[in-house]
């Protein structure tokens, strides 16, 4: 990793009030970013990303919140084993070892993209420990009206999943609907991990595409106060797939954000932030006044 690189990154997570952390899980060495004090909000980053997708959302977290941004197993700086599948049944179950390995019991839980379906199917799950489920243009469930990428995907083409540099700038642009400024050695960093773990990445979509039973069928299970995010321009997930979740989580509210694309988080990370941080707020004052 250059120099410049790491200070950005570096910058970044020091920005968030995070700290960097790894804890063994079976084969698997989980990095994770930490930072703040009071409850709990585990962060799960979505596809071919990493803890660091949350650092601008988290900063505004973690003045009141203990934050916990991990790498999932597969992807970032946690163990990626090629043999091993990062399918979402397994994921839901490390990511239930890492967290009892923390000693958290009850925690806000926030997802976004495959970290949505992550966080849906955990909350259905393990309902006990889920306070609030946060979910961020999540994936894992039949779009309504398909989306730019399903429509790709079937044509042969996934954009997904880059194996050069003019494929990880279309990725870029397709899951932004406005790119954020990227210094040229973080944009090459990204762009050699992708590439490096390309071929594993497209096996590991492939995985994620068949689940038994289907999310929609557990949302129902969903027992914690939900809150939905959608951008209106998402070309990875099309924004008809935010009533699906609505609908099948009894207790949820949605915020479509106008403009926006797949990477609320980043696009608009203030946004968001606020939003969740009222969400929260209103969820503890019901069940104070039900009590």
């Amino acid at each position: 990793m250059s120099r410049m690189a790491m200070m950005f990154i570096g910058l970044e997570r020091f920005s968030a009030g995070f700290k960097r952390k790894s804890v063994q899980i079976g084969d698997h060495r989980i990095a994770y970013s930490e930072g703040g004090k009071g409850e709990t909000v585990v962060l799960v980053h979505g596809f071919g990303a990493s803890s660091d997708n949350w650092n601008r959302m988290a900063g505004r977290l973690t003045k009141k919140y203990r934050v916990i941004a991990l790498d999932m197993p597969g992807w970032g700086q946690s163990t990626r084993i090629d043999s091993t599948s990062y399918a979402y049944p397994q994921q839901v179950e490390r990511l239930h070892q890492f967290l009892g390995a923390l000693g958290l019991k009850r925690f806000h839980l926030v997802g976004h993209s495959m970290g949505g379906f992550i966080s849906s199917a955990y909350a259905a799950r393990y309902p006990e420990e889920v306070i609030t489920l946060g979910l961020i243009a999540p994936h894992g469930v039949t779009e309504p009206q398909p989306g730019e990428l399903a429509l790709s995907v079937a044509a042969g083409d996934n954009w997904l999943v880059a194996r050069n540099v003019p494929e990880f700038d279309r990725l870029l642009d397709k899951v932004f609907a406005k790119r954020p400024y990227l210094p040229k050695s973080v944009f090459k960093l990204f762009a050699e991990y992708a590439i490096r773990g390309s071929a594993k990445s497209a096996r590991i979509f492939s995985e994620m595409q068949s689940n038994d039973p289907t999310l929609e069928e557990r949302l129902p299970l969903v027992q914690a106060p939900t809150l939905i995010i959608w951008g209106d321009q998402d070309r990875v997930l099309h924004v008809s797939g935010a009533e699906v979740f609505r609908r099948g989580i009894k207790n949820s509210e949605l915020l479509v954000l106008p403009g926006i694309g797949h990477m609320p988080l980043i696009e608009s990370a203030r946004e968001c932030a606020a939003t969740w941080l009222n969400f929260v707020e209103k969820a503890r004052k019901s069940v104070s006044a039900a009590a």
